[in-house]
């Protein structure tokens, strides 16, 4: 009876946890919303603005990647899917390495 007890709290402790977390972390996810491009010293950011999301998710493209992302500059304030797989490094982050993993919604 004190194991279901124990076990029944362990997992009750981690619900927050679990609720927190707009996508699963290192799963491939795609989310929607309106793009702000930011320059970086490593690479381009793609913030992604969604009012609904507990957490942000940021699109990264690599210093040396950006010019296969000829389109970059006509995303912006714009409502755009980005895909990939959901890195953490203290954010959540895409890094994009192929075109396809963007497309403007409207």
């Amino acid at each position: 009876m004190r194991f279901k007890l124990v076990a029944l709290m362990f997992v009750a402790s981690c619900l927050p946890a679990i609720a927190e977390s707009p996508v699963p972390q290192g799963s491939i996810s795609v989310v929607r919303g309106r793009a702000h491009i930011e320059e970086g010293a490593e690479g381009t950011y793609i913030k992604i603005d969604n009012p609904g999301a507990t957490r942000s998710v940021t699109g990264f493209i690599p210093f040396g990647d950006k010019p296969t992302f000829p389109y970059l500059s006509e995303i912006e304030g714009r409502t755009i899917d980005m895909g990939g797989v959901v890195v953490v490094d203290g954010a959540l982050y895409i890094v994009l390495t192929d075109p396809n993993q963007l497309a403007i919604v409207n």
